[in-house]
């Protein structure tokens, strides 16, 4: 039975669109707590970097060039895709 039938997209993409949420705030604060808003972002980065360093791929570069579409393109559901190993919506 499902009562909600809203998605949330795999490969990374969500982590990667919340990172990159994240440090848009952190870029509008000027205390201290800037830097653990930094911090947060980077980690939620692990998880795409993971997959995409599982899946045979260059992990920076994948997750480089996932977080430069999704903001060129406006497209948060764009993460790693581990089956045909590249980037896919």
């Amino acid at each position: 039975l499902v009562r909600d039938n809203r998605v949330v997209y795999g490969g990374g993409a969500t982590e990667l669109a919340c990172s990159l949420a994240v440090t848009k705030e952190a870029d509008k604060i000027s205390t201290l707590e800037q830097y653990a808003m930094r911090a947060f972002s980077d980690a939620l980065e692990a998880i795409p970097l993971a997959l995409a360093e599982n899946s045979g791929l260059n992990p920076i570069q994948t997750v480089a060039d996932i977080k430069s579409r999704q903001v060129a393109e406006g497209n948060p559901r764009l993460g790693v895709d581990c089956m045909d190993r590249g980037i896919n919506d």
